[in-house]
């Protein structure tokens, strides 16, 4: 079978066609690697800024922790502790939905969520209760450490994020869990 000059130009042209393609996928699976990685900067960046307002209310929870009690020292560290419970609960939301945007489903990357933000509800009814004991104290203490140690998670990646809140929570459920064996004795 002899190929002629139409039929070496055909197969020229599909040679031709079957390389742009090659070409044009490789260009997407690059631009979707792209858009992949911006997704993430995204993502990271205002868990970023969501980990900075926590540090923000947390150490001035810590602060105001240590002043004279008072009416309006009482009533700033209940605001305080609402904010630190309120922006808490918002990036572990946070987390899980913009991880969930990125295509994480996996369930070992949630975090095991809540602990601090129980451990920050009993600090504020213990505070608004006023009948503060050195336990509850040093609970409330260890609790903001905890979350303020939580907020220099480096290098800030989602998944080292994850890893830091889960830590986090761990932390808290075991001074949680120390605080009740404490309260029981």
């Amino acid at each position: 079978m002899r190929l002629g000059i139409r039929d070496a130009l055909y197969l020229f042209i599909i040679f031709l066609l079957i390389a742009q393609l090659w070409s044009v996928s490789r260009e997407n699976e690059r631009l979707r690697e792209e858009q992949k990685s911006i997704k993430e900067t995204l993502v990271t960046s205002q868990l970023i800024h969501e980990i900075f307002e926590l540090r923000r209310h947390a150490k001035l929870t810590n602060v105001l922790m240590d002043t004279p009690p008072g009416t309006e020292s009482k009533l700033a560290l209940l605001i305080e502790l609402n904010n630190t419970k309120y922006s808490l609960s918002r990036l572990e939301r946070d987390v899980d939905h913009l991880g969930a945007w990125l295509g994480y489903e996996n369930d070992s990357l949630s975090p095991s969520g809540g602990d601090c933000v129980e451990l920050l509800e009993v600090v504020y009814y213990t505070v608004q209760s006023e009948n503060m004991t050195h336990e509850d104290v040093l609970l409330a203490f260890n609790g903001l450490d905890t979350i303020i140690n939580f907020t220099r998670v480096y290098p800030p990646t989602y998944g080292n994020i994850i890893q830091g809140l889960s830590d986090m929570n761990k932390e808290c459920w075991r001074l949680l869990q120390e605080a009740n064996r404490t309260q029981k004795k």
